[in-house]
């Protein structure tokens, strides 16, 4: 899922570029959402003053629409063309994608070097629990912090997946990590047990949890229903 930003183009042109991403969203190679701002793309219209030169390294691409290419970048020329806005996308995706998974990267080793320590906040959302080992290292964090080393030696996983795992938790905000080179870790720590999804963790043990039990609610019959609004029910035995 990536996020593009629109500036600078007329109402009609901005209307028609958010219905054209709309419906190739089954044929670019991802889905893109339009967020007002932070976007992983900016599409802007071809009257907006050209960026600074020092901007040029910036880590969000910019794609220009309108009728005048821009000195620099890539650029859609008005009207719109189905086939061509999908290559773009896909051809922009990729560089986000790339970009992202370098920094990903970059940020593991880092990780690695300072022997972070990452504690899960709350119980992830299903859609990051779409395989059966997810489920074991988020129930591994979920008993106590762990640094990847610690994680892929107690789950069995490999290491690229406990990173991609931890990567996907940082990116939507379900882990906090802790240097555990000085500083205040918190690896003999134990997780809050509110994150778990029933809300209790059983005698510090790893092992799945089951559903939470509901109570029924018995309903009365149709024929006890009206006894008790004729008043036919009796309140006690006959004498």
């Amino acid at each position: 899922m990536l996020s593009f930003s629109v500036e600078g183009l007329p109402a009609r042109d901005e209307l028609l570029f958010k219905s054209l991403v709309r419906l190739l969203d089954h044929r670019t190679h991802q889905h893109w959402a339009w967020q007002v701002e932070d976007a992983d793309l900016r599409v802007v219209g071809d009257r907006l003053p050209a960026p600074p030169a020092e901007a040029d390294d910036r880590s969000v691409p910019l794609l220009t629409i309108g009728e005048n290419p821009p000195s620099r970048g890539p650029f859609l020329r008005l009207p719109l063309h189905a086939d061509a806005l999908e290559a773009m996308l896909n051809r922009l995706g990729a560089m986000v994608v790339h970009a992202r998974e370098l920094g990903l990267a970059a940020s593991r080793d880092r990780a690695a070097e300072r022997g972070d320590e990452y504690r899960l906040l709350r119980w992830p959302s299903l859609a990051l629990l779409d395989t059966t080992m997810r489920m074991k290292l988020a129930t591994l964090l979920a008993s106590r912090p762990a640094s990847l080393q610690a994680l892929q030696q107690r789950s069995g996983a490999s290491a690229q997946e406990c990173a991609d795992f931890i990567a996907a938790l940082e990116n939507a905000g379900f882990v906090a990590a802790s240097s555990s080179n000085g500083g205040t870790g918190f690896a003999a720590s134990r997780a809050p047990e509110s994150i778990w999804p029933d809300s209790q963790v059983r005698g510090g043990t790893e092992a799945p949890f089951a559903p939470v039990a509901v109570r029924e609610t018995v309903q009365p019959g149709l024929l006890a229903r009206i006894r008790s609004r004729l008043g036919l029910l009796a309140s006690g035995p006959r004498a």
